[in-house]
C-alpha cells in the first residue's frame, strides 16, 4: 500500500481507512493500515549519518504499515536519473533506504562515493573486488578501489512510484481483447439476426447488394458460407414486399476478386463493381459489421 504524507486526521477519518481495511481483509486481501511516519528526505543526493541528517534534509513523512517498517533506521529518497531504469526505478520514485544494512550481491545500495550519492547494484567479482552496477546499458560500472572515498550507506528495501500509470496502448489492447472474448461468447439469436436483416434492407437498393450483407454475416459466423440459396430464402421470408430481393445465382456471382477476401481486405482495384457502386457495397457490409459486433456485446 503506497504510503502518504504524514496530516491531522479526523476521528471519522481513521474510522473510515479502519472500514476500509477491514473490508479488504475479509476479501481475502491482507491489507494493512499505514500508520508509522518514515522521514522523506528533499535532496536526491543525501550525505552524511542518517541520524544526523534528518533535521536539515527532512522534508516531510510517509506513512507505513509498522510491519512493513523494521528495526533499523529508513528514510525515502528521490531518485534522480535513469542509471537504474532497466531496473524498474524512474526519475521521482521514491527510495525507502534502511540504513545500517550489510549489502548483497544483487542488493540495490545507496552509496557515499568521492563527495557524492548514487544509488546502483552491488557486486563482488570472482577476484573479490567491489562494484556498483547501474541497470542502463549507457552507463559503467563502478569499481570501487581503496582510493575512493566510499560508504554503503543503506539498502534500498522498496520503491514507491512518483505516479503509477498504465500507457494507454496498452488499455487499448486490453480492451480490444476482452471485447473480442465478449463477441465469441455471445452468441445471436436467431430472432436478433433477423432484426438485422430487416434493418439492413432500408440500406439496400439494389438486388446484389444484398451480398454486403450475406459477407458480414458470414465473416461473424451467423450464415453458413457459399449457402446463398439458403440466405436469399431468408431475405425473402423476411422482406417478401421488398422491391429488390436477392437471387441465389446472382449472389454467388459476387463473390470473387477482393469480395472473395475479408470485408476489411476490399479495394476497389480488384473488386467485381468499381466507382460509386463498389463504395456502396463496402458500406453497406461494414454497416452490418458494425450492427453485428454491436448486437454481440453483452448489456453493460
Amino acid at each position: 500500500m503506497k504510503g502518504q504524507s504524514v496530516g491531522i486526521m479526523k476521528k471519522s477519518d481513521i474510522e473510515q481507512l479502519k472500514e476500509v481495511v477491514k473490508r479488504l481483509r475479509e476479501a481475502g486481501i491482507d491489507a494493512q493500515l499505514c500508520d508509522t511516519p518514515v522521514p522523506v528526505s528533499g535532496n536526491g543526493a543525501v550525505c552524511g549519518i542518517p541520524q544526523e541528517i534528518c533535521d536539515q534534509y527532512l522534508s516531510d513523512y510517509m506513512l507505513l504499515p509498522k510491519a512493513l517498517v523494521g528495526s533499523q533506521f529508513e528514510m525515502f529518497i528521490p531518485a534522480t536519473g535513469n542509471s537504474m531504469c532497466d531496473a524498474g526505478i524512474e526519475e521521482g520514485d521514491q527510495l525507502r533506504v534502511r540504513f545500517g544494512m550489510t549489502a548483497r550481491d544483487g542488493d540495490i545500495v545507496l552509496a557515499w562515493i568521492d563527495g557524492r550519492c548514487t544509488v546502483k547494484s552491488f557486486y563482488t567479482d570472482d577476484d573479490g573486488r567491489k562494484w556498483l552496477v547501474p541497470q542502463n546499458e549507457d552507463y559503467d560500472a563502478i569499481l570501487l578501489t581503496e582510493e575512493m572515498d566510499v560508504d554503503i550507506m543503506g539498502v534500498v528495501v522498496a520503491v514507491e512510484k512518483s505516479s503509477p500509470r498504465t500507457p494507454t496502448r496498452a488499455l487499448r489492447m486490453a480492451v480490444r481483447q476482452t471485447k473480442n472474448k465478449l463477441h465469441a461468447a455471445r452468441k445471436l439469436s436467431e430472432e436478433e439476426v433477423d432484426e438485422l436483416i430487416v434493418k439492413m434492407g432500408e440500406e439496400v437498393a439494389h438486388a446484389r447488394q444484398w451480398f454486403s450483407v450475406y459477407k458480414a454475416m458470414a465473416e461473424y459466423k451467423v450464415q453458413t458460407p457459399a449457402d446463398y440459396r439458403g440466405f436469399c430464402n431468408r431475405v425473402t421470408t423476411l422482406l417478401p414486399n421488398h422491391g429488390h430481393l436477392p437471387v441465389a445465382k446472382e449472389i454467388g456471382r459476387m463473390e470473387t476478386g477482393c469480395f472473395a477476401q475479408p470485408i476489411s481486405m476490399w479495394e476497389e482495384s480488384t473488386a467485381p463493381v468499381k466507382g460509386a457502386r463498389f463504395y456502396d457495397y463496402k458500406r453497406i457490409a461494414q454497416l452490418m459489421k458494425t450492427c453485428l459486433a454491436e448486437a454481440k456485446l453483452p448489456p453493460s
